[in-house]
């Protein structure tokens, strides 16, 4: 399992155990901790249909699960290409900050992390550090090293999404911004 599926897991077991599984069906595998949501749909689904819940100790549980494939956005019409080791390297400065802040600019605190492919009335959006290091790590993990693009709404609250095409899966990646008060913004 990847070390992603693991801290989101992990972070959520004690205090939401319902999410605190990883859920597998003949078409995907899917996790979230209600910030960040991972649905990996496999390209070629199994022939035999199942619907189960596991924890990370491997036991399964016969509780329902949400679905997860109805918070995917697809409406968000900016697309951002993040440098990978900057946008670390900065996230892992800032990782005790409240929030990260990305510009329409392409920048957080001053610092370029990526340029916009496309930028459609985009102002701004935030993220906490800790799930944008998740993100990043996930993104290692699919076997992006360099870039990655993630697509934004022009809204400040609906969800971003990077999509990451391997062998033989669909991988998807959800993250949440942070809604920020008048004197935040």
């Amino acid at each position: 399992m990847k070390k992603t599926f693991t801290k989101v897991v992990k972070s959520v077991s004690k205090v939401r155990p319902l999410l605190g599984h990883v859920h597998y069906t003949n078409d995907r595998i899917e996790l979230t901790d209600s910030h960040v949501a991972i649905i990996e749909e496999l390209k070629t689904p199994l022939e035999n249909s199942f619907d189960i819940l596991i924890n990370l100790d491997g036991v399964p549980s016969a509780a329902h699960y949400p679905e997860l494939k109805r918070l995917v956005p697809t409406d968000n019409t900016n697309r951002f290409v993040i440098d990978i080791p900057i946008f670390e390297a900065v996230a892992k400065i800032n990782k005790k900050e409240q929030f990260l802040r990305l510009e329409s600019d392409g920048t957080i605190s001053g610092q370029k992390v990526g340029d916009f492919e496309r930028l459609e009335e985009f102002k701004y959006i935030a993220f906490d550090p800790k799930y944008v290091l998740w993100l990043l790590e996930y993104a290692k993990e699919s076997g992006q090293k360099e870039h990655i693009t993630i697509e934004l709404s022009d809204s400040a609250v609906k969800p971003a999404v990077v999509h990451f095409e391997q062998p033989e899966t669909l991988n998807t990646f959800i993250i949440t911004p942070i809604r920020l008060r008048n004197d935040e913004i």
